[in-house]
């Protein structure tokens, strides 16, 4: 009910923009412990560069017909392309997820990963990527992802030493908790899904054959970020943050809520959302005209394609209630690391440390001791954005469903923004929440995740934080001193 009205608009094909989740459906799967690989859809616009994710899927007994699948964690219903029924309704089907390097070989018996059948999905016509030449035959939608944890690899060097390769693995659940995924140095960011509710094509029908409106469970994902935040590093000079006011008024960047969809390829933004960000860029790459290809989307979205050099995906850790923004608890975690560094930089060398945190990054509640810093996941490089339009209808029918538990979003993170990171979106966990990290041969200039880090209780205790070794509390800086 909630989509009526975009989906009478829209037609059968803005179905999945309109609602926001996968139907509750049963299917039964099976798959092998190996990491399913992917290719990537072309990014669009002519560009080069690495766009969607893409899966390698056949229907059962099809293996020489194979089709490309986008993994679309921003697509509510799985969907294959073709002609919407009359009236538009779920139809059981079954696919298989392939090896895509094994179907060259053996087309006729390629090595097969995964298998789903009597998926509930909806035939719908989907548009082609790039520019119009890479074709799509469906979308893995988040009513199978959100019942799994999967671990996505966006840039992992490829076997042999060379070049750049993606994959998608299914948990069927992780089990490790924040203290040891903490430890371990992975930013876990929390999140709810959002989405979901009724819409106009039918669902299932029931056991005397009656078919009513097609419901559907929340799984779109919305990350908090910083945009083109100041550039860091732990032997910078310490900054002075005496009060709160100062901590707002030290936060570089600009603050972002974004959809996660790995089925997109570039950072798309809101017009409002890039005059912000041009605002803090020193110089403004030079944009192109041009347009952004959605596969859900009927039409070509006129867009203005640019490039931002940094952003940073941040959990929140201070609480809704008093929730400052990314860019602030961004700029208090690089703060606390700069204490943390010092502190271990002066154990190392048998020295006693005078480094302290500052008044504006501590507790209120106990001065003497500073907060937990967030955990973030910072990419650095040309990532590619495509601008559109903040009335533009795809952008709207996406912030129609999130609203009003979510934010109001400023974009889409597609999977060509995602550079040499990985994410485990486990689903399963309450709350759910995405754990992310980079490859271990990234240099800290182009993918950092940093894991939050916790307070201390007192001077007895240590912990593990930002990559290094154990170390203790750091006394706060004297408020004289300000």
């Amino acid at each position: 009910m909630r989509a009526a009205a975009m989906l009478a608009v829209h037609g059968a094909a803005a179905v999945m923009l309109a609602a926001a989740a996968g139907c509750d459906d049963t299917f039964s799967a099976e798959i092998d412990s190996f990491p399913i690989a992917l290719t990537r859809a072309p990014l669009g616009n002519g560009l080069a560069g690495d766009g969607a994710l893409v899966a390698t899927a056949a229907e059962p007994d099809t293996h020489a017909e194979s089709f490309a699948m986008l993994v679309g964690t921003g697509t509510p219903l799985t969907l294959r392309d073709g002609t919407p029924s009359t009236p538009v309704a779920t139809e059981k089907f079954g696919f298989d997820l392939l090896d895509p390097t094994s179907v060259a070989a053996y087309p006729l018996a390629p090595a097969v990963r995964a298998r789903f059948r009597d998926v509930s999905i909806l035939r719908l016509p989907l548009e082609p990527l790039g520019d119009r030449s890479f074709p799509v035959g469906g979308i893995l939608g988040g009513d199978i992802l959100r019942k799994y944890s999967v671990d996505i690899r966006f840039g992992a060097t490829c076997p042999g030493g060379s070049g750049r390769c993606s994959t998608m693995t299914f948990w069927g659940h992780h089990g490790a908790d924040i203290g040891y995924l903490q430890d371990s140095g992975y930013a876990v960011l929390r999140f709810s899904l959002a989405g979901g509710g009724e819409v106009t094509a039918e669902g299932d029908p029931d056991v005397f054959g009656q078919r009513g409106p097609l419901v559907l469970a929340p799984t779109r994902i919305v990350l908090r970020s910083c945009a083109v935040s100041a550039d860091f590093s732990p032997d910078m000079p310490r900054e002075t943050c005496c009060r709160e006011p100062d901590a707002a008024r030290l936060a570089s960047g600009v603050d972002l809520a974004l959809l996660l969809d790995t089925g997109v390829g570039p950072l798309v933004l809101s017009n409002a959302a890039w005059a912000r960000i041009k605002a803090r860029l020193p110089t403004e790459p030079v944009p192109t005209s041009g347009v952004l290809q959605i596969a859900t989307w009927p039409e070509e979205i006129p867009a203005i394609w640019s490039t931002i050099p940094r952003f940073a995906l941040v959990d929140l850790e201070i609480g809704a209630a008093t929730d400052p923004g990314p860019c602030v608890e961004l700029r208090r975690a690089q703060r606390i690391e700069q204490v943390s560094a010092q502190l271990v930089k002066d154990a190392q060398a048998g020295v006693a440390s005078t480094v302290c945190t500052q008044p504006c990054d501590n507790d209120p509640r106990e001065p003497e001791k500073a907060q937990n810093s967030a955990a973030y996941l910072e990419l650095t490089g040309q990532i590619p954005v495509a601008v559109i339009a903040d009335d533009e209808l795809y952008l709207q029918g996406l912030r129609f469903d999130v609203r009003p538990e979510g934010p109001e979003l400023d974009g889409v993170l597609g999977a060509g923004a995602m550079g040499r990171s990985r994410v485990e979106i486990d689903y399963l966990s309450g709350p759910p929440r995405a754990i992310f990290s980079c490859e271990l041969d990234v240099p800290r200039s182009e993918c950092w995740a940093a894991a939050r880090c916790p307070r201390l209780p007192d001077a007895s205790f240590q912990h593990l934080c930002f990559g290094l070794g154990y170390h203790g509390l750091a006394a706060s800086c004297e408020p004289s001193g300000c």
